[in-house]
């Protein structure tokens, strides 16, 4: 296997956010359709879940010197593919 410079990691991290943000607004579209109270509950978990990881890397400064401005980064980035899911006009929620 060859190995990645750092911009082809750069690629990989892209291009793997992209995949990601396409599935996750397919899956809430299709569950919002199919059980809209369903789809709440599961995608308010997933939103918990991502505030939850967020804020414990913030607390334990899990990502070094730098991890309240990582998370809060991180925060930024899920939250405006979650408010793109599910059709929210640019709330983002920062979990720090």
């Amino acid at each position: 296997m060859r190995v990645l410079t750092a911009e082809d990691e750069q690629a990989v991290e892209r291009l793997t956010l992209q995949l990601l943000h396409d599935a996750y607004c397919d899956l809430a579209a299709v569950l919002r359709g199919a059980q809209p109270q369903a789809a709440a509950a599961i995608l308010g978990a997933m939103e918990q879940r991502v505030t939850d990881v967020l804020g414990r890397i913030c607390r334990q400064g899990l990502e070094g010197p730098a991890s309240v401005a990582i998370a809060i980064a991180v925060g930024e980035r899920i939250g405006a593919i979650m408010d793109q899911a599910h059709g929210r006009d640019g709330q983002t929620v920062l979990a720090a």
